[in-house]
C-alpha cells in the first residue's frame, strides 16, 4: 500500500506541474466528473478512489447517471461538465454507444472527454467504438485499479485543457479573420473613393495645364512651355499611378468586371503597341510584332486585355537600355503542348499566347516570386531609378486570370525577359469580305 500512495502521489506532482494554457479553466472551481454506471458500487469505489484527487488546485465535482437516458439529461443540463465515465451496457446493450453519439452528434459537445468502461469488452470492440463514436479511451473494469484510475484521470483532464485551449485560440482567430476581412474592405473603399476624388481635381490640372499650352489664354514664352509640359508628364504620371491604385481596389475588393466582347487579335495588338510607340521612339529602341494571322478574332475584354499588353510593352520598353529590342509575338498553341501541360492544368481546346520579350535588365531568379505582388518593386541597382507603383503586374495577373488564363515570365540578368499571356480561347475567322 505504501508503493500505491508514493505513485499517487507522484502522479500528483507532475499533473500539478502542467504549462498548457489555463483558458479552459479560470472560471471552474472544480472538475465536473459524470459517471455512468447502472450498478451503485461503480460509482461509490470511483468516489473512494478519487476522494483525495486533486488538479490544478481544483478538486473532483461528481455527478452520477445510472442509465443512458438519465445520463443524456444530465449532459444537456450541464455543458460543463469535463470528463465522463461510460458505461456500456446499462437499459440496453448499446446504451452507453448511444449516450456518446447523442453528446457528439446531438449536443455538438466535443470537449468532454468520454472514457467507455466495460464489462464485456466482446460486445463492442475497442477499435470500432474509438473510431466510430469518437470516444477518448476504452478500458474495461478489470483493468480500473487505482494507479490506472489516477492515470486515465489526469491524461482525460490535460486533453480536456489542450482542446479548450485550442478552441479558445480557434475562436479568437476566426475572430481576428473577420475583422482583418472588415478593415481590408475598408482599406480598398477607402483607396478606392480617394482615386475618384484625386482624379478630378487633377483632371482639372491637366485640362487647365492643355490649355496653357496651346496659347488658349495668350502666348508664352519657350521657358513657360517647358514649365508647362513637366506639369503635364507629372500629372500624367501621376494619373496613371491613380489608375492603378483604382483598379488594385477594385482587385482586391471582388469588384473589377470584366465585359466580354469579340476583337480581332491583330487589332488588339496593333492598338497597344501604337500606345507605346511613342515611348520607345524616345529610347530608339526598335518594336516589332508578329502575329499569327490578321482574321482571327477571341472573346475578351478588349480594354482589359489592351491594359494588360500595354502594361507589359510600357514595362519591356522602360527596363530596355537604349537601342534595345521588344518584340510581341501572338501565336496559338493547344493543351498537347509541352509549356502547357507543365505549366497549367486547365484543359481547353485552343490557347493564344501573347509573347512580350525584351533585351533589357532581366530578373534574378530570386526575386520573380515578388513580380505579382502589390507594392513592391525590385530593388537592383540597375531599376531602382525607374518610377512606378509596383501595381502594373498585379493588375495584369488578375485581368488574365479574370479571363481563365495565365501569366508565365522568364528572364536573365543582363539578357532581358519574356513575359507570355495565356488566354484560353476558341479561335473563329473573321468574313473576307
Amino acid at each position: 500500500m505504501v508503493d500505491d500512495d508514493l505513485m499517487v502521489d507522484d502522479m500528483m506532482a507532475f499533473a500539478d506541474e502542467d504549462d498548457i494554457s489555463q483558458v479552459s479553466s479560470q472560471s471552474q472551481e472544480s472538475w465536473k466528473i459524470l459517471i455512468v454506471d447502472d450498478e451503485v458500487e461503480i460509482h461509490n469505489i470511483t468516489r473512494l478512489a478519487l476522494e483525495d484527487f486533486s488538479f490544478d488546485n481544483k478538486r473532483l465535482n461528481f455527478l452520477s447517471a445510472y442509465s443512458g437516458v438519465e445520463a443524456r439529461q444530465i449532459m444537456a443540463d450541464n455543458p460543463d461538465i469535463v470528463l465522463i465515465l461510460l458505461d456500456v451496457i446499462m437499459e440496453s446493450d448499446d446504451a452507453g454507444l448511444i449516450t456518446a453519439k447523442y453528446i457528439r452528434e446531438t449536443l455538438q459537445n466535443r470537449a468532454v472527454r468520454i472514457i467507455l468502461r466495460t464489462g464485456q469488452p466482446g460486445q463492442v470492440p475497442e477499435r470500432q467504438a474509438i473510431v466510430d463514436y469518437d470516444i477518448d479511451d476504452y478500458k474495461t473494469k478489470t483493468e480500473f485499479t487505482s494507479q490506472k484510475l489516477f492515470t486515465t484521470i489526469i491524461t482525460a483532464l490535460r486533453s480536456f485543457k489542450a482542446y479548450k485551449s485550442l478552441e479558445f485560440l480557434n475562436v479568437n482567430l476566426e475572430q481576428k479573420n473577420i475583422e482583418l476581412i472588415r478593415v481590408t474592405k475598408l482599406k480598398d473603399e477607402f483607396l478606392s473613393n480617394m482615386s475618384h476624388e484625386l482624379r478630378t481635381p487633377l483632371n482639372g490640372i491637366l485640362g487647365m495645364a492643355e490649355c496653357l499650352q496651346e496659347e488658349v489664354f495668350g502666348e508664352i514664352n519657350p521657358s513657360q512651355k517647358d514649365a508647362i509640359a513637366t506639369i503635364q508628364n507629372s500629372g500624367n504620371h501621376l494619373l496613371e499611378l491613380i489608375q492603378d491604385m483604382l483598379d488594385v481596389s477594385k482587385i482586391m475588393a471582388g469588384m473589377l468586371k470584366i465585359d466580354i466582347k469579340t476583337i480581332s487579335i491583330a487589332d488588339l495588338c496593333n492598338s497597344s503597341l501604337e500606345l507605346t510607340k511613342q515611348q520607345a521612339l524616345k529610347k530608339q529602341i526598335q518594336l516589332t510584332t508578329s502575329v499569327f494571322s490578321n482574321t482571327e478574332v477571341i472573346a475578351v475584354d478588349p480594354h482589359r486585355i489592351r491594359q494588360v499588353l500595354v502594361n507589359l510593352l510600357d514595362n519591356a520598353v522602360k527596363f530596355t537600355p537604349s537601342g534595345g529590342k521588344v518584340d510581341l509575338d501572338v501565336r496559338i498553341v493547344n493543351d498537347l503542348s509541352r509549356e502547357l501541360i507543365l505549366s497549367h492544368s486547365v484543359a481547353n481546346s485552343c490557347w493564344i499566347k501573347f509573347s512580350i520579350t525584351d533585351t533589357g535588365i532581366g530578373i534574378s531568379p530570386s526575386d520573380r516570386d515578388m513580380l505579382f505582388q502589390p507594392f513592391i518593386q525590385i530593388d537592383s541597382g540597375l531599376n531602382r531609378k525607374y518610377e512606378g507603383s509596383g501595381l502594373g503586374l498585379v493588375i495584369v495577373k488578375q485581368i488574365v486570370e479574370l479571363h481563365g488564363g495565365y501569366v508565365d515570365v522568364s528572364s536573365q540578368i543582363d539578357q532581358g525577359s519574356c513575359f507570355t499571356v495565356y488566354l484560353p480561347t476558341k479561335i473563329a475567322r473573321l468574313p473576307i469580305l
